[in-house]
């Protein structure tokens, strides 16, 4: 059942209704900074319902609620003076970043009605997500990989390039083909070209096809992959490996949409949404001579980053037990489950593969293993220490009181009082903290 909670965010208290509305069964969450905003944003599941508390000084702060309301996934109702709607900001302000409004003073039954209805809205994007939405094999809860789903929703809904970076080995082409299925071109064709392993002198033929004749060998005509990719999606793995004269074509195909295969003058039409990949610096290469900036900036109009699996150790188990289940039935062998000690060995290996070697290594586990676990050494690795090196507490702490940070500073443009008031630190101790994670330059030394 999607629970009946709601953020209420803002300087003003409405003591009496917020009672009204937790005796209607509503679970009310006062939120006092950005970082507490963004921590219930990761969970839309639980709460996706937001009502604005706008206060004398709404008009100033519009920036800073137009920043904090578009920045999360909640569906939001703000509450305000009547006069205020003659202002046109805050007209544009609620049409942009609000569900509805309602004035002061408030008509408590009307408002539980708009915050119902509110309720509603939240659901029928709650049952998308989950009904219409799924995910597949992106696995993992750790705070980058829930983000990274997040925004493959997003972008699957739009027809924008993507580039997916991300170490040898991370899933990059999984990511594509997840924004393949969830986007309107899931009933077209997927079609995957690893630039890397095509000679220069075929990238022509194989991507833009050619004529019968275009060639000695050309007895028949032969569709490119782009051609034969319309009303689809392209997948472009290991796009810095392109040669410079493919790069050209590429770049052209994307501007007018259009391709001509060797052997013949006449442009023909294609409908299709390129995604790319890439293990290298891409703008590294732009600066080397080795990729056009001008085509870099036409693939890299939405860019998804697939962080290695050594950042987010706390993945590692649940997607081991998700490969050995699949891949258990594949290899023809009995499920097995992993020892204490595999698990703390895969936990402390650095993984320089990533999740393909991971795959590896759990594939060598389950036909090498002789009993009902899988032991380090079937996996070909060292036995693991100790427990308490598995959970990286003081680790993942630090990552995430640099990331507070950071969103504090970005929200109230480096103003160090406003930073402190908003995660509800003094100065001196925010001062501290500012030196330790090395972001002293990043706030208003005057403030």
């Amino acid at each position: 059942m999607f629970p009946k909670q709601i953020v209420v965010l803002g300087g003003e208290n409405e003591p009496d209704f917020l009672e009204t509305l937790r005796k209607e069964g509503w679970t009310v969450l006062p939120v006092r900074s950005a970082t507490q905003l963004s921590a219930l944003n990761r969970d839309t599941d639980s709460t996706a319902c937001g009502l604005l508390l706008a206060g004398a000084q709404f008009e100033k702060q519009l920036p800073r609620f137009r920043s904090l309301l578009l920045s999360t996934d909640f569906e939001w109702v703000v509450l305000l003076e009547q006069q205020m709607l003659e202002i046109s900001e805050v007209r544009q302000f609620v049409y942009e970043c609000c569900y509805d409004y309602h004035h002061r003073p408030i008509d408590a039954k009307r408002l539980l009605v708009t915050l119902g209805r509110l309720r509603g809205k939240a659901l029928l994007r709650h049952r998308q997500y989950d009904v219409e939405a799924p995910i597949g094999e992106l696995i993992g809860e750790h705070p980058v990989m829930v983000q990274l789903r997040k925004n493959a929703q997003r972008i699957a809904r739009s027809q924008a390039n993507v580039l997916i970076t991300g170490e040898s080995g991370t899933g990059k082409e999984l990511v594509a083909r997840t924004i393949h299925r969830l986007s309107d071109r899931s009933h077209g064709v997927f079609q995957a070209v690893n630039c890397g392993a095509l000679p220069g002198s075929l990238v022509q033929s194989e991507l833009f096809g050619y004529e019968k004749g275009a060639f000695t060998g050309a007895s028949e005509r032969r569709l490119g992959r782009i051609e034969a990719a319309s009303g689809g999606t392209l997948f472009l793995d290991e796009i810095g490996d392109m040669a410079l004269e493919a790069q050209v074509n590429l770049l052209r195909f994307l501007q007018e949409g259009t391709i001509e295969r060797l052997g013949s003058p006449h442009p023909i039409g294609v409908n299709v949404r390129v995604v790319a990949a890439t293990h290298v610096d891409l703008m590294g290469r732009v600066r080397q001579g080795g990729f056009r900036e001008d085509l870099y900036y036409r693939l890299n109009v939405c860019t998804i980053h697939i962080p290695p699996l050594r950042e987010r150790p706390s993945d590692i188990i649940p997607i081991a037990q998700h490969l050995i289940a699949c891949h258990a039935e594949n290899l023809g062998v009995p499920k097995r489950r992993l020892s204490s000690e595999s698990v703390q060995a895969l936990v402390n290996h650095a993984w320089p593969g990533n999740v393909r070697e991971l795959t590896n290594r759990l594939s060598q586990g389950l036909v090498m293993s002789s009993g009902r676990f899988i032991k380090p050494k079937d996996m070909g690795l060292e036995a693991g220490n100790e427990p308490s090196s598995i959970y990286p507490l003081d680790k993942e702490r630090e990552n995430a009181e640099r990331e507070a940070l950071r969103i504090a500073l970005a929200i109230n443009q480096g103003n160090r009082s406003k930073v402190a008031r908003s995660l509800g630190v003094s100065r001196a101790t925010l001062y501290r903290l500012l030196n330790k994670h090395q972001l002293l330059d990043l706030a208003d030394a005057t403030s």
